[in-house]
């Protein structure tokens, strides 16, 4: 599947992630140069299950969501693979509060990989603002079959 293919259809990219509602993150994915960057976004919602509680008066989308949203965006650069799972986190940094309307727009680059494990440097914007940063590592756990690539 060419990086065109993959990037116009998000329903193929998205069920390669093992996660379902509420707690896939990758509304959309609009950049991918497989297997070196890939830049997606996610929508916060005033409806997000995180912000009724986090806080109701002053609604932030929790850092902890923002991390996984890097992990998710950054598990889709690899197309022979379904996607993979986080198993570290880095040098992680919150800038600012990420609140309902914002649109957060991953920008992830692999810095190195070793087998059935990539590390990336994922960068988190609303607009042209740097919201947050972290070092993910994404475990590979499955080749995608040939019938789906």
């Amino acid at each position: 599947m060419s990086n065109t293919e993959l990037t116009g259809n998000l329903n193929t990219l998205s069920e390669r992630l093992p996660h379902r509602a509420p707690f896939k993150f990758a509304d959309r994915i609009v950049r991918l140069e497989a297997g070196e960057y890939i830049e997606g976004h996610k929508f916060i919602s005033h409806n997000e299950p995180s912000l009724q509680g986090h806080f109701p008066d002053q609604p932030i989308f929790p850092g902890v969501l923002i991390i996984e949203t890097m992990a998710q965006i950054s598990g889709l650069c690899f197309s022979e693979y379904s996607a993979g799972v986080l198993s570290s986190i880095d040098k992680a940094k919150f800038l600012r509060p990420v609140v309902p309307g914002d649109i957060l727009v991953i920008k992830s680059q692999l810095l190195t990989r070793l087998e059935d494990m990539a590390l990336f440097q994922a960068i988190a914007y609303v607009g042209e603002e740097e919201v947050a940063r972290a070092k993910v590592s994404i475990h590979f756990s499955q080749p995608v079959s040939s019938a789906e690539a």
